[in-house]
C-alpha cells in the first residue's frame, strides 16, 4: 500500500482524513523556478516574543553535518546550515530549488558539469572564529565543505554521497589516506572555484541524483574559519551557519534553544509558479508573511511516549511531531480525529514516510556474519521467525506496514508488488533450516550450539529510549522459537550510532527515511565500499557492488529497474537485514500554530511556523 506524502490533514469534514496513493512520479525532477526572496532582515521579521516548544522523541547526537547523519541531529542542523539547493516546502511531488544559489545549477557536457552561482550578501551568523568582522558565503566554502565530507583520515558516514564521482578526488583521497593529512580547502580537477561566487564540479560520469544530493543538509556549508577554531572534537558543539536560526543553548540529550539569526537574509514564501499539489491551507497561512515569524525555537527531548502525549495535550508544546501509534490510534482512529480533540482545535496529519525500519546484523562478526551457507541460514532463520506483522499491528499498533525490500515506499525504483518468500514467517521451516546446516542442541539444555559445537548466544545491542518493550518481546520469541540463547544490551541512542559505525555489535535495530527520493539512497547502505561509512552492517558482495555502481550512473528506466531488483534479491538472499516495517506517522498542531507541514524528505522546517501565545495561555488557563 503506497500513500500520498503529502499528509492528509484530519479535520472533522471526512473529505481529507484518507490517504492518496503515492504514484510512480511520486517526486518530480528538478525545476528552476526560486522561492520568492525578501529584503527583509530577520531581526524585524522574527518576533523575539513568541517561543515555539517542540519535543523529540529521540536524543539529538552532534551538530556537524559531515559527522553526523541521524534524523534529530539534522533536523536542528537544517535550522542552522544551508546547501545550495533546497526542496520546496509546499510543492508534492517533491521539487528541488534553489536556496543559496542563485538559480538551479547550469548543467554541460552531457550531464558530467555543474555550475552553480552562489547569491551575493548572503552571510554567517556571528562567531568569535571570524574576529568581529561580519563573514559572506562564498563558493569556497562550499568547496571547503563538500571536501570535508570525504576526509578519509576521518570516520564521515556521508562520504558516499560524493566518493567515485567526482573527477580527481579519489587520487586526492587515496593519497591523503596514506599520508594521513587532508587539506580539504584545496580544489581539485573536479571541484573549483570559477570566481568568489561561482563553483563548477565536474563529474567522471552523469549522476542523476547530483541536483538531490546537494539539496541535503549534509552537503550544507561551513566557514573553514570555525572549523579550525573549534577543531575536530569541539566543532560538533559549535554549528554557525547562514540559516534562519542560531544555536543559543544546547543542554546534550536533553533541550536545544535555538534563536532568530539576526544575519540572515530573510523571505517571503511563494510555491513556484507552475507547482502541482500545494497545500492550500498552509499556502494561505503563510501568503504575505514575511519569514522567519518565531524568534525562539525550544527544543526538549522527550523519549517517553506518554510523557510527549500528556505535555501536548496540557499545551507544553506546540507541535506534536510524530505521535506515537498507540496515541494516534486512541486520538484518530481509522484516520478521524475523535470529537474531544476537535473540540480543543487540534489539527492532525497522517502520512506513510518514505522510510524503513530493520532488524541489521554485523558481516564481520565471527558467530552472524559471513557469506558461507551455515551463516546465511542463520540470519535467515531469524528472519523467518521474526513476526513482522505483529510488530505492524500490535507493537506499532498498526500504526506501520510490513517491508519486504531494503527501500522506502513512494521513492523512485520502489516496487510495492515485490514479495519477499525468503523472509516470510515460517519458524518452522526456519527451524528445519538450522537442523539442516548444523545448528544442533549437543549438550541437551534447549538451545541450539553453532555447526562446530561451541556455544552459540547471540547479543542484540538496543536503546533506552522508551516505548520499545513490545519490540523487545518479539525479538524474544523469535529467537525463543529457533532455541537460540538471546542476550539484550541496551545503550543510549547516540552510543548505538556510535557502535554501528564502528562495528561494535552483533544484532542491533535500525531505521533509514529517505535523504532523496531515489531508491540508490537506501542501496548504498549495502555498499561494500561505503562499509562504517552508511553501510553499517559491513555487507560487501561483488555482485550486488557491480550493480550498484551501475544503477547511480543510470536514469530511471525499466533497464535500471532489472537491476535494483537483482540487488533486493541478493540482499534478501543473503540477509544482512532482516526487513521490518514502513512507519505511518501521525502528526499534531494546536489551533494556535500555523505553518505546519511535513516533507516527505525535508521534515521539519521552523522558519515555515507560526504560532499565537496569546490563544496558547487562554488554551493551558481551561485545562
Amino acid at each position: 500500500m503506497n500513500t500520498s506524502t503529502r499528509s492528509a490533514r484530519i479535520h472533522g469534514s471526512g473529505n481529507r482524513t484518507t490517504w492518496q496513493r503515492f504514484s510512480r512520479a511520486l517526486f518530480n525532477s528538478f525545476t528552476v523556478a526560486a522561492l520568492s526572496v525578501a529584503t527583509c532582515n530577520t531581526a524585524v521579521s522574527a518576533d523575539m516574543n513568541k517561543t515555539l516548544y517542540f519535543g523529540l522523541e529521540v536524543p539529538e547526537t552532534g551538530f556537524d553535518p559531515a559527522e553526523y547523519s541521524d534524523q534529530y541531529s539534522n533536523i536542528i542542523i537544517a535550522q542552522m546550515m544551508e546547501p545550495m539547493l533546497t526542496f520546496d516546502y509546499l510543492s508534492r511531488p517533491a521539487r528541488v530549488v534553489p536556496q543559496t544559489a542563485e538559480a538551479m545549477p547550469v548543467v554541460t557536457d552531457g550531464g558530467k558539469t555543474y555550475t552553480i552561482r552562489i547569491r551575493k550578501g548572503i552571510y554567517f551568523a556571528d562567531d568569535p572564529a571570524f574576529g568581529g568582522k561580519k563573514r559572506e558565503l562564498t563558493a569556497q566554502d562550499y568547496l571547503y565543505s563538500l571536501q570535508r565530507l570525504t576526509d578519509p583520515t576521518t570516520k564521515r558516514p556521508n562520504a558516499w554521497l560524493l566518493r567515485g564521482k567526482i573527477v580527481g578526488l579519489d587520487e586526492k583521497l587515496a593519497a591523503s589516506k596514506k599520508s594521513g593529512r587532508f587539506d580539504p580547502s584545496t580544489p581539485v580537477e573536479g571541484l573549483k572555484t570559477l570566481d568568489r561566487y561561482t563553483l563548477q564540479i565536474k563529474l567522471i560520469k552523469p549522476d542523476y541524483n547530483l541536483n538531490y544530493i546537494l539539496a541535503m543538509t549534509t552537503t550544507a556549508a561551513l566557514a573553514q574559519e570555525v572549523v579550525d577554531k573549534y577543531g575536530k572534537v569541539d566543532i560538533g558543539a559549535h554549528p554557525v551557519g547562514t540559516g534562519p536560526y542560531q544555536l543559543e543553548k544546547w543542554e546534550r540529550g536533553h533541550r536545544t534553544v535555538l534563536v532568530a539569526n539576526p544575519n540572515y537574509r530573510g523571505m517571503v514564501y511563494e510555491p513556484p509558479v507552475d507547482a502541482t499539489g500545494v497545500d492550500q491551507t498552509v499556502m494561505a497561512e503563510l501568503r504575505g508573511r514575511k519569514l522567519p515569524q518565531i524568534g525562539r525555537i525550544d527544543l526538549r527531548v522527550m523519549e517517553n511516549g506518554q510523557a510527549q502525549w500528556l505535555g501536548f495535550l496540557r499545551g507544553d508544546t506546540d507541535i506534536h511531531y510524530r505521535v506515537g501509534p498507540e496515541y494516534a490510534l486512541q486520538s484518530a482512529p481509522g484516520g478521524k480525529l475523535k470529537p474531544q480533540y476537535l473540540k480543543r482545535g487540534i489539527k492532525a496529519f497522517r502520512v506513510l514516510e518514505p522510510e524503513l525500519t530493520y532488524n541489521m546484523f554485523n558481516m564481520e562478526d565471527e558467530v552472524v556474519g559471513g557469506y558461507t551457507p551455515d551463516k546465511v541460514a542463520l540470519r535467515r532463520a531469524f528472519a523467518m521467525t521474526y513476526n513482522t506483522l505483529k510488530e505492524a499491528m500490535v507493537a506499532r499498533s498498526g500504526q506501520a506496514m510490513e517491508a519486504s525490500g531494503p527501500w522506502g515506499p513512494g521513492i523512485v525504483g520502489y516496487d510495492p508488488n515485490f514479495r519477499n518468500p525468503l523472509h516470510a514467517y515460517n519458524p518452522a521451516r526456519a527451524n528445519a533450516i538450522l537442523d539442516t546446516y548444523g545448528y544442533k542442541d549437543v549438550d541437551g539444555d534447549g538451545y541450539r550450539e553453532r555447526p562446530d559445537g561451541k556455544p552459540l548466544e547471540i547479543t542484540y545491542l538496543g536503546t533506552t529510549a522508551g516505548g520499545k518493550r513490545d519490540l523487545e518481546e518479539l525479538m524474544e520469541q523469535a529467537f525463543k522459537a529457533i532455541k537460540i540463547r538471546l542476550r539484550t544490551e541496551k545503550t543510549s541512542f547516540p552510543d548505538q550510532i556510535q557502535r554501528k559505525q564502528n562495528g561494535k555489535y552483533q544484532l542491533t535495530g535500525a531505521a533509514w527515511g529517505a535523504d532523496f527520493p531515489d531508491v540508490e539512497n537506501f542501496l548504498q547502505l549495502l555498499y561494500g565500499p561505503n562499509c562504517r561509512e552508511g553501510n553499517d552492517a559491513c555487507f560487501k558482495l561483488k555482485e550486488y557492488d557491480d550493480l550498484y555502481r551501475e544503477i547511480s550512473q543510470m536514469p530511471d528506466s525499466p533497464e535500471r529497474q532489472e537491476k535494483v531488483m537483482r540487488m533486493v534479491r541478493l540482499v534478501s538472499a543473503y540477509a544482512p537485514w532482516n526487513f521490518n516495517v514502513h512507519r505511518v506517522r501521525t502528526h499534531m498542531e494546536h489551533s494556535w500554530a500555523t505553518g505546519f507541514l511535513t516533507h516527505p524528505v525535508d521534515h521539519v522546517k521552523f522558519m515555515y511556523y507560526d504560532i499565537d501565545p496569546a490563544k496558547r495561555e487562554a488554551y493551558k488557563k481551561q485545562q
